[in-house]
């Protein structure tokens, strides 16, 4: 790869983190509230689904991987995920910072097979993690990447 080309991602990977980091890290302290009440976390990810700019998905999974809350979506709710293993999903294996805010590596999504990105923000209560709160991203959509993705 160039490394013009390496330098432009490595600069629009950063002004994307850059623009997620905050409202991921509000909305994961929302979660809080409902974390263990799957109707209260689906309705926290369905009213802020909006907050998060560009995002396709959003959901919160557990320790080990496993969905915990249905999607959020830009059509609603979509409870057919709730209980999907995410463990082995590329983003999943990935080293989340101590900060807790990890933008991952462009992946094929299984759900809509395309180029994708996933933020995860780790979700805490009185220092114990309980958690990622999830979002996905089409790399098409993002005003960031959508160049390059042509």
């Amino acid at each position: 790869m160039e490394e013009s080309l390496k330098n432009a991602i490595y600069h629009q990977r950063s002004e994307l983190a850059e623009r997620l980091s905050a409202p991921l890290a509000k909305l994961a302290a929302r979660c809080t509230e409902g974390w263990g009440q799957r109707k209260v976390l689906d309705l926290i990810l369905n009213d802020h689904f909006a907050d998060i700019p560009h995002c396709l998905f959003l959901y919160a999974v557990d320790t080990n991987g496993i969905q915990v809350s249905s999607n959020a979506s830009a059509r609603g709710l979509m409870p057919e995920n709730y209980g999907r293993d995410r463990s082995q999903r590329p983003y999943m294996k990935e080293q989340v910072p101590a900060w807790g805010f990890l933008l991952s590596d462009a992946y094929i999504s299984l759900l809509t097979h395309r180029p994708s990105l996933t933020a995860l923000q780790v979700v805490r209560s009185d220092q114990a993690m309980l958690g990622y709160l999830g979002a996905d991203f089409d790399l098409r959509n993002l005003p960031v990447t959508s160049e390059l993705y042509e």
